[in-house]
């Protein structure tokens, strides 16, 4: 068997390689045309879905176009009607504010107004009040008048007082105490010398002098307080000591006698007037309680021509003088 030759050999294998080539190509060109084919059915099918998605999102965006453009309508309307809402609340509150003041200002004049009518009423019910008294006291004084009109005519014995011209006290004074309805008589000289023994015996520096207060007694039912001043008198080179001011202080209670015992002829009253000269003057301290008292004993002391000098008391306050004080006036 005769061998081929290599050149012919070279010939049939490349167009196998051709025909392979073309076949693949053939192939190829076959499957694109059915992937084409099969892709534009595919394209044709998805297109009225995908066309009918797209319409379906496009009037879902338009109803949510619509509702916002309502939503953001609303929230004007909101802001406005909150505007106006707040512009009322701003009236509400200075109404409300005129509104209290105006309240209170009622309240205010509706108390003054109680106050003028409980002022009214209780003047009035003190005028209906004192209209009575004053219609019982005219009453009284019709059945009086009535009564004496009828009484028989009488005397009665009426003192005539000289007309009292005033005359500073310079010589001896009586002293008697009117306090609680009694009269008591005070020793003022006698405490008086009891203070000048005292202040001989216990005279020390002028300094401790100067600021000393001392006592003496009881006498007769009267202690009494002082104070020592010590003065140097420098143009004679002496040093004079003496009492700045002092208080008389009864000793207990109910000293002195009633206005009974005082008149009676052998009353302690009686025996100190005993004792009295003509140039003497009684000074009588008199306290509120006991202003009968000293009418009694300044009739019986005028009586007598005794002159008389009055210290009206202020309830509670010491009997008392000072160097800076003020002598009795007898009248």
């Amino acid at each position: 068997m005769r061998r081929p030759k290599p050149e012919d050999i070279s010939s049939a294998g490349q167009d196998s390689f051709l025909d392979v080539v073309t076949n693949i190509v053939g192939i190829l060109i076959i499957l694109v045309m059915l992937v084409g084919g099969r892709a534009r059915q595919v394209i044709q099918n998805a297109m009225p879905a995908q066309s009918n998605r797209v319409a379906a999102l496009e009037q879902e965006v338009d109803v949510l176009d619509q509702k916002v453009a309502v939503a953001e309508s609303e929230v004007e309307e909101l802001a406005v009607q909150a505007q106006t809402v707040a512009t009322a609340a701003a009236f509400a509150g200075e109404a409300r504010l005129h509104l209290a003041t105006a309240v209170s200002a009622a309240t205010v004049e509706i108390e003054r107004r109680k106050q003028e009518a409980g002022a009214a009423q209780t003047k009035a019910a003190e005028a209906a009040a004192r209209r009575k008294e004053l219609e019982t006291e005219i009453e009284h004084c019709t059945l009086e008048a009535e009564g004496l009109a009828h009484l028989p005519a009488t005397t009665k014995e009426v003192l005539a007082y000289p007309t009292p011209v005033g005359r500073t006290v310079n010589g001896e004074e009586i002293h008697f105490r009117l306090g609680e309805g009694r009269i008591a008589y005070i020793p003022i000289e006698d405490l008086f010398e009891l203070a000048k023994s005292q202040t001989r015996r216990h005279s020390g520096s002028i300094a401790e002098m100067a600021s000393r207060i001392e006592s003496v007694g009881p006498v007769q039912g009267f202690s009494l307080d002082y104070v020592i001043e010590a003065k140097v008198d420098q143009a004679r080179g002496q040093v004079l000591i003496r009492s700045r001011e002092w208080v008389v202080r009864p000793v207990g209670t109910g000293n002195g006698e009633t206005i009974e015992e005082a008149l009676s002829p052998r009353s302690r009253f009686r025996q100190m007037l005993s004792a009295v000269t003509p140039e003497a003057t009684v000074t009588l301290w008199c306290y509120p309680d006991s202003f009968d008292v000293y009418r009694a004993i300044r009739e019986d002391l005028h009586r007598l021509g005794i002159p008389t000098a009055c210290r009206p008391m202020p309830e509670g306050a010491p009997i008392g003088g000072s160097t800076e004080g003020s002598k009795s006036v007898v009248q």
